[in-house]
């Protein structure tokens, strides 16, 4: 037979997963989750921290919402793929920019933006998929996002050539002041054409067009 266990002085009881003498309230394991995530050498997924505190994912991820609803601090917590860091909050940018006496980054040109869109929106994506998209060479554009930190190549297709997979880093959502890739804004109409259906279907053209090639007929 289960029992109920002891309640803490203020009437909480320990959080389910957590060994008996470790008792958390959400602001309190939210703030030990701060701490891992200020300390850590590199990002570490929900797993890890989890493991650390001696906690269920479950309550990780309870206490990491916890931490973004304080929207008054001078940080966010980022997401990028199941990786998890502290960045500072993008209102400041220019504070901590010029706290640290940082020169302003040459802009994007509307080329390096468009480009980037497309791989934000449709990642993982190969340059002759970009170039299909575009109606260009994309060559020079993809060394410039990729030397800013804003791309990198996340594997090979498994197709003609093995042409890399382009995808947005951690630099990207930081440089446009996003969480993680959910907050990109939906993509709307242009020109009186959808361009998520646009984007989609050319991506299709491309890949049955490779299909072709591959069969051997």
């Amino acid at each position: 037979m289960s029992t109920k266990p002891d309640a803490l002085p203020n009437g909480q009881l320990p959080m389910e997963g957590v060994p008996r003498g470790t008792m958390y309230d959400l602001p309190e394991l939210a703030a030990l989750v701060e701490c891992l995530l200020l300390v850590a050498p590199e990002p570490p997924c929900v797993e890890e921290l989890a493991q650390a505190a001696e906690v269920e994912p479950a309550q990780i991820e309870a206490a990491i919402a916890h931490l973004q609803q304080q929207t008054q601090r001078g940080w966010i917590v980022q997401r990028h793929a199941d990786r998890l860091q502290l960045v500072t909050a993008p209102r400041f940018a220019a504070h901590v920019r010029r706290f640290l006496g940082l020169d302003r980054e040459a802009r994007l040109s509307p080329a390096a933006l468009e480009t980037l869109a497309m791989v934000a929106y449709r990642q993982p994506v190969t340059r002759a998929e970009l170039e299909a998209m575009r109606g260009v060479d994309c060559s020079g554009v993809l060394s410039t996002l990729h030397s800013r930190g804003l791309i990198e190549g996340t594997g090979r297709r498994a197709t003609i050539g093995n042409p890399i997979e382009y995808a947005t880093t951690a630099d990207f959502l930081k440089h446009f002041g996003l969480t993680s890739l959910a907050d990109l804004p939906a993509l709307g109409i242009v020109d009186g054409q959808d361009v998520a259906a646009t984007l989609g279907r050319l991506a299709q053209s491309r890949d049955e067009d490779g299909d072709r090639n591959e069969d051997p007929k």
